[in-house]
């Protein structure tokens, strides 16, 4: 899978700049989400028409944020929930496909 970051932006001298994306890949293992993650996503208003479980198993990356983008299986996912703990080797997030409408 593939991770889009972009760091913010700023000004500068009085006109917005945009920060600097940056593309990664990563190994990650994709597993269906449960009941119980979807309810909580269709919970906050989000319009959930396909929701994934990835764990990225490529050891403890800090750079990692609920503001990625990711892409796998040719398409584009939003993440909503990132559980990155330092004493772990491995990153879980719970993402949902892009929804066009």
């Amino acid at each position: 899978a593939t991770r889009t970051s972009s760091s913010g932006g700023g000004y500068v001298d009085g006109i917005w700049t945009d920060g600097v994306t940056t593309v990664a890949e990563h190994t990650v293992t994709i597993q269906p989400a449960s009941d119980r993650e979807i309810e909580a996503l269709e919970k906050g208003g989000e319009r959930s028409i396909d929701a994934r479980r990835i764990y990225i198993n490529d050891g403890l990356d800090a750079s990692i944020s609920e503001s990625d983008v990711w892409e796998f299986a040719g398409q584009r996912w939003k993440c909503h929930k990132l559980d990155n703990r330092p004493w772990r080797s491995y990153c879980k997030a719970i993402v949902s496909r892009f929804d066009d409408q």
